[in-house]
């Protein structure tokens, strides 16, 4: 009976973690603009969300200072892999969800890390979870022929059926359109899904020309797709064509791609991360500006910072395997992470909006969190 209510107390309604999201918002921007306004008029409740990103210092090369904090799911911790780790773009709040087939929320202070909710999916272990660009959903996909959404506001979650007539395709890696408007699935022998992310109706289907391993949306409607044989493709969306191939240099298999305003990250199962100027992957013969060789085995995870000036990388398959790299510079961050940073065997990585803190899953369950104190605002 007390356990029962231990639990009853821990949960929290869909309008209380709403109110939890409003009040959050508010400590960071102050009373929106449109509260006063028609609250019928969505284009304005849209324009005043998901626009964290402030100007912040020069980062500078050499040491970064770094603290660690309680971990982000030390109240409700799993004991199966973390997949995904990610940080809401309006408010101080983030998520953590994998193989315990839960997604749980949690209010991000580096304290104390209240836990907000949790909503379990049955027979669903989630390889892939994104907040949507307004901060209102979360997307997660799973090797499933379907994948949910669960509303923040309401605190329930809806299937996605997928594309029609076509069981065999899986929903397990996905991407999101910066501007909110589309998510793009990875899925067999090549094919890359294109929904609308209001309504999670199909747009296009196209094949790479070798099996997918990672995409992403960049900037004026393309996609890079990026794949087996180190063969990287740019899509234009308002033709569906291709306007550019080319070769990661050194690359067998391209295993995690990043991209930031200046620079696109690609990883490989090598181990290298090529870092290349946004503007020469335009280029057949693009040549990167840095490998970074400081990893031995494939890439599991390129992640840029709100501001570009950071980038994470890291390895599944050895402990400890980290990195962070300096893009002004071009040099990893020498002092962290240490010998004796508890890492373990790094599954996921996210910084949030404007870089204040870095969090990473791993294999043990735990979701680490990690203050940068360089970047003043969470």
């Amino acid at each position: 009976k007390q356990w029962y209510q231990r639990r009853v107390r821990d949960t929290i309604t869909g309008k209380q973690l709403e109110d939890k999201l409003r009040s959050q918002f508010k400590k960071i921007h102050g009373t929106p603009a449109w509260t006063t306004r028609d609250k019928t008029s969505q284009s304005s409740i849209l324009a005043s969300t998901g626009q964290m990103t402030q100007p912040s210092r020069f980062l500078p090369s050499g040491k970064l200072s770094v603290t660690r904090c309680k971990n982000l799911n030390s109240r409700k911790s799993a004991k199966c892999v973390v997949k995904v780790l990610q940080f809401h773009p309006g408010a101080t709040i983030g998520f953590v969800a994998g193989y315990s087939k839960s997604l749980d929320l949690f209010e991000v202070d580096g304290e104390n890390n209240k836990h907000l909710h949790r909503h379990h999916f049955v027979n669903f272990p989630i390889d892939c979870a994104k907040f949507t660009a307004d901060g209102n959903e979360v997307i997660l996909g799973s090797k499933r022929p379907h994948f949910f959404t669960f509303d923040l506001h309401k605190c329930t979650a809806i299937k996605m059926a997928g594309i029609r007539n076509r069981p065999n395709i899986h929903y397990k890696n996905f991407e999101l359109s910066k501007d909110g408007e589309y998510v793009g699935f990875q899925g067999h022998e090549g094919l890359f899904s294109v929904f609308s992310a209001k309504d999670k109706q199909l747009i296009k289907c196209f094949n790479h020309r070798t099996r997918i391993n990672c995409s992403t949306f960049l900037a004026d409607n393309i996609i890079l797709t990026a794949g087996q044989g180190g063969f990287c493709s740019l899509w234009d969306m308002r033709t569906w064509k291709t306007i550019s191939d080319f070769q990661d240099e050194g690359a067998l298999h391209i295993t995690s791609v990043g991209h930031s305003l200046r620079h696109i990250a690609i990883g490989s199962d090598s181990g290298v991360v090529n870092l290349y100027n946004k503007d020469d992957i335009y280029k057949s013969n693009s040549k990167p500006l840095r490998a970074v060789m400081n990893l031995t085995t494939e890439i599991n995870r390129t992640v840029f910072n709100s501001s570009g000036e950071l980038l994470a990388i890291s390895s599944k398959d050895l402990k400890h395997s980290l990195r962070l790299l300096n893009t002004n510079s071009l040099q990893c961050v020498p002092n962290w992470p240490t010998s004796n940073t508890p890492l373990a065997h790094v599954t996921s990585l996210n910084f949030s909006p404007n870089s204040g803190y870095l969090g990473v899953g791993n294999t043990k369950g735990k979701a680490l969190l990690y203050r940068l104190t360089h970047f003043q605002s969470f």
